[in-house]
C-alpha cells in the first residue's frame, strides 16, 4: 500500500499572486465574457488562472451581467442557503440514527415489525443508508490516481453534497455519474482556493485580493462547489440522469427542442422500440437524426453492422466525456462546453452534442473499415489525442458546417471530411452489387483482407492530408498486430 501511495499523483495550487494578478487584469479591471470565452475555446484558462472564476461565471454562480458588489451579494446569499439546508440534513441524519438506535432495542419479531412498517415514527421510508452507501461507493473508485481522493474529509465532503442535493431533487436523487460530475467541478475549483488571512482593519488591503480571497476562500469552497454542482445540473446536465417523460406531449416538446433536421425527426425510433426517457431519445437523435445529415457514409455504416450507439453515448453523456480523455483534457472540454452559447435556449449544453458528432465524425475513417466488436473497441476506449485542442477546432469547425446546413447551404469542410472515402465505401446495396459484380472477390483470409486494406491505401494516398496518411496507417498497423 505504501508504494501505491507514492504513485499517486498530485493536484497542485495554483500560484496565489498569479491568481490574483490575473484576476485584477481580467475581471476586476477589464471583465469582457466574450474574451474569457475565447480563452476558453483556446484552452488557456488554466494558464492564466481563471479557471476556478470563470466556471463560476459560466455557471451563473456570478452572473455575468452583474456588478462585483452585486456578486457578492448573491454568493453570499447562496452560501448561506447552502449551510441551512446542510445543517438541515445532518439535524435529520441525527433523528435517523437516534430512531435506529432505538429500533436495535425492540425484538425483531413479525408483529413488532408489521407495527414498524406502520408507524409514523419507526417506518419513514427512508433510503438515505443505501443511497449514502451508493454513492460512497462510487466516489472510492472516482479518480483513484490522484492523492486528494483518498482524503477522507474531501471524500465526506462531496458525499455530503451529492446526498444533499439528491435529497433536494428527489425526481433524480443520486444515480451513478453523478460523482464524475461532483469530483470534475471539485478538480476545476480547488486548485484556486485559499484561506482568506486578511485583516480587516488593515487599510493597506489590495483590493483585487480582497475580493479574489472573497471569492475563492478556502472555507467556503464546499459551499461553492455545491452551488455550482447544483447549476450544473440545473443547465441541463441532470436529464441525462431523468426518467420517463410524464406524457406524450412533454416528449414530443423535448425532441422538438434538440432536433435540428426536423425532416429526420421519424428515425428517433431505433427497429420500432418505444423510447420515451430523455438521454435514450437524445442518443438516438445524434445517431438517426444528426449522424445522418452531417456523414450519410458513416451514419448507414454504423447501421449495417447493427452497432448500438448507446452503449457508449450514454456513458460519454451522462460523464461528460470523464471516461474518455486525460483530465488535464476534460477539464478544456469542460471549459469549451460551459462557455458556449447553446443554439437555442431550449437546447441544454448543445455543445455536448457537436463534440459527440466530432468525436465520431473526426475517427470515421477507422470506423468505416471495422465490424461491431472492433468499433465497440474503438469507441469505448476512444483512441488518445494527442492535443484536445485539435478535438475543439474540428467541433468549432463542425459547429459552423450544421448552421450552414440548417441555412441551405453547402458545408466544404463536411465535403472536405467525407471526400477520400466515397469511392471506396458503398452506400446502399446497389452500390454494393455493382462493386461486386466489378470482377471483385470475396474477402476469404484475415491476411489477405489486411493486404487489400494496404492496397487501398497505395490507390487513395494522393487525396489524404498527412494527419488521415498517419491514421490510414496506423489503422492498418493496428489491423496487422490484432489478435
Amino acid at each position: 500500500m505504501e508504494n501505491l501511495n507514492d504513485e499517486l499523483l498530485e493536484i497542485p495550487k495554483a500560484p496565489k499572486e498569479s491568481c490574483i494578478n490575473s484576476f485584477r487584469d481580467d475581471i476586476l479591471n477589464n471583465f469582457n465574457f466574450e474574451k474569457l470565452s475565447k480563452l476558453s475555446s483556446a484552452g488557456q484558462l488554466d494558464n492564466k488562472y481563471l479557471r476556478g472564476i470563470a466556471w463560476k461565471i459560466f455557471l451563473d454562480v456570478l452572473p455575468r451581467n452583474e456588478s462585483l458588489e452585486k456578486w457578492k451579494e448573491i454568493i453570499s446569499y447562496r452560501r448561506t442557503e447552502y449551510k441551512i439546508l446542510s445543517d438541515k440534513i445532518k439535524k435529520q441524519q441525527d433523528f435517523y440514527q437516534e430512531e435506529d438506535k432505538k429500533k436495535e432495542a425492540y425484538n425483531f419479531d413479525i408483529k413488532t415489525r408489521l407495527l414498524r412498517e406502520n408507524s409514523m415514527v419507526f417506518n419513514p421510508f427512508r433510503p438515505e443508508k443505501e443511497t449514502k452507501e451508493l454513492i460512497n461507493l462510487d466516489l472510492n473508485r472516482t479518480f483513484q490516481e490522484f492523492s486528494l481522493f483518498h482524503d477522507e474529509e474531501i471524500k465526506n465532503k462531496l458525499s455530503q453534497i451529492l446526498f444533499l442535493w439528491s435529497t433536494e431533487n428527489p425526481d433524480f436523487g443520486y444515480q451513478q455519474g453523478m460523482n464524475d460530475i461532483i469530483s470534475i467541478i471539485f478538480l476545476a475549483l480547488y486548485p484556486y482556493y485559499f484561506k482568506n488571512d486578511l485583516k480587516a482593519k488593515d487599510n493597506l488591503i489590495d483590493k483585487a485580493e480582497e475580493l479574489y480571497l472573497f471569492f475563492n476562500d478556502e472555507e467556503e469552497l464546499y459551499s461553492d462547489l455545491y452551488i455550482c454542482f447544483n447549476n450544473a445540473m440545473e443547465k441541463g446536465i441532470k436529464h441525462f440522469y431523468d426518467g420517463e417523460f410524464v406524457s406524450k406531449e412533454k416528449e414530443k416538446e423535448f425532441i422538438k427542442s434538440i432536433c435540428l433536421f426536423p425532416k429526420e425527426i421519424n428515425n428517433i425510433k431505433n427497429n420500432g422500440d418505444e423510447i420515451n426517457i430523455p438521454l435514450t431519445i437524445r442518443c438516438s437523435m445524434l445517431i438517426n437524426e444528426k449522424l445522418k445529415i452531417l456523414d450519410i457514409d458513416l451514419y448507414e455504416h454504423l447501421k449495417k453492422i447493427g452497432l448500438n450507439s448507446n452503449i457508449y453515448l450514454q456513458r460519454w453523456l451522462k460523464c461528460v466525456f470523464n471516461r474518455e480523455f486525460q483530465l488535464k483534457d476534460v477539464l478544456i472540454i469542460w471549459d469549451y462546453i460551459l462557455s458556449s452559447t447553446n443554439i437555442s435556449k431550449d437546447y441544454n449544453l448543445y455543445q455536448i452534442d457537436v463534440i459527440v458528432l466530432s468525436m465520431l465524425i473526426r475517427i470515421r475513417n477507422y470506423l468505416l473499415l471495422c465490424d461491431q466488436s472492433q468499433c465497440f473497441m474503438i469507441l469505448l476506449k476512444y483512441p488518445k489525442i494527442e492535443n484536445i485542442l485539435e478535438l475543439i477546432i474540428f467541433s468549432d469547425k463542425l459547429n459552423e458546417a450544421i448552421n450552414e446546413i440548417i441555412s441551405g447551404k453547402k458545408s466544404l469542410f463536411l465535403d472536405n471530411i467525407t471526400n477520400f472515402s466515397t469511392n471506396i465505401y458503398p452506400r446502399n446495396n446497389n452500390e454494393i452489387n455493382a462493386k461486386n459484380n466489378n470482377n471483385e472477390t470475396i474477402i476469404k483470409t484475415y491476411a489477405e483482407g489486411v493486404k487489400r486494406l494496404g492496397n487501398i491505401f497505395t490507390k487513395y494516398v494522393s487525396k489524404m492530408d498527412n494527419h488521415d496518411q498517419k491514421e490510414f496507417l496506423n489503422i492498418i498497423n493496428f489491423f496487422s498486430n490484432y489478435k
